[in-house]
């Protein structure tokens, strides 16, 4: 059962639930910073030193901030849905927060994406500690990848890798077209999406020279296999299977966490673990609201601890 979200802080149900691996594992207060309470990113680090911890991830997708609502998209809710999130995430005492992608929707007129973006990212500023950001393609509607990374404050490119008490986190970037040109300004169909060539040399090299620890990889379009209608989702990238050759060869990832499916998934292939996040941006008002915490152990089991409509989910080697 995920927790609930209240206002911009965390409101817990006082139940507790567990079940055997491989299903979902609910926590009370106690298991984290307590109720009410706020650790400094500063004082976690000083206490990692002595007592070397799982990592822990605030994690959240498909924002979709805009002034408008269409379908079961409500855009202009999304501030205050992202705010409450942030505060929830910082409260919770997470290592680093990410967006998994599509921070924003379509404006009404020229230069109204980029305001969004300042938007937003100026309310994930509001957590303490370190920010990451991952392309969606809507985020790529209006603008190109650097312009929006450089609204969004980010200090890196659009895929990249790093690392937090030996756990490996590679950021992949989906947004681009068959022949590795970056999607740009809207040039694109969101269900025609790759993994550049370029990309899937680097991301085999960087897994290959990685330490021996878990390796987490993080994209927004999604890179499980399944079907739609007879073929494969549109959902997923064109050359998954070249990309899932990379990850299971590498004898390293336990899990890859995606987004851009709006409804959230879990799967597992081949030994790694596919969660999808549900979107934030659907549903009206702080109900439905949906974020989690991503917990990584050192021996590749994963935990999603979800809040509000996002559900929670363990997966552990086999």
């Amino acid at each position: 059962m995920p927790r609930r979200c209240v206002g911009t802080g965390c409101g817990w149900s006082e139940s507790k639930r567990e079940a055997g691996a491989g299903g979902p594992v609910r926590r009370d207060a106690a298991d984290g910073a307590g109720r009410g309470s706020r650790v400094s990113f500063e004082d976690r680090q000083r206490i990692e030193v002595t007592s070397p911890a799982p990592v822990r991830v605030g994690v959240f997708a498909d924002v979709h901030y805009a002034e408008s609502v269409y379908g079961d998209r409500y855009c202009r809710d999304s501030a205050a849905k992202l705010a409450a999130c942030i505060g929830c995430l910082a409260s919770a005492g997470v290592d680093f927060v990410v967006c998994l992608g599509d921070l924003i929707d379509s404006g009404p007129a020229p230069g109204a994406e980029r305001a969004y973006a300042r938007a937003m990212a100026g309310l994930v500023a509001e957590y303490p500690g370190p920010r990451r950001w991952v392309l969606g393609n809507h985020d790529l509607a209006a603008m190109g990848k650097a312009e929006f990374l450089e609204a969004c404050g980010a200090d890196h490119s659009a895929y990249y890798a790093f690392e937090v008490r030996g756990v490996r986190f590679v950021v992949l970037d989906g947004n681009c077209h068959a022949d590795g040109a970056d999607f740009c300004g809207g040039d694109f169909a969101w269900d025609d999406a790759w993994v550049a060539p370029a990309q899937l040399e680097w991301l085999a090299a960087e897994l290959a020279a990685a330490g021996d620890g878990p390796a987490v990889v993080l994209c927004h379009e999604n890179l499980d296999h399944r079907l739609w209608q007879g073929t494969v989702d549109p959902h997923v990238v064109r050359n998954a299977p070249q990309v899932r050759r990379i990850l299971e060869a590498s004898g390293r990832v336990a899990a890859v966490v995606q987004a851009h499916f709006h409804p959230g998934m879990h799967a597992w292939h081949n030994g790694i673990a596919y969660l999808g996040l549900r979107a934030m941006v659907v549903g009206p008002g702080l109900a439905n609201n949906a974020f989690g915490v991503l917990t990584v152990h050192r021996d590749g089991a994963v935990e999603l601890e979800g809040y509000g409509q996002q559900p929670s989910w363990t997966v552990r080697p086999p």
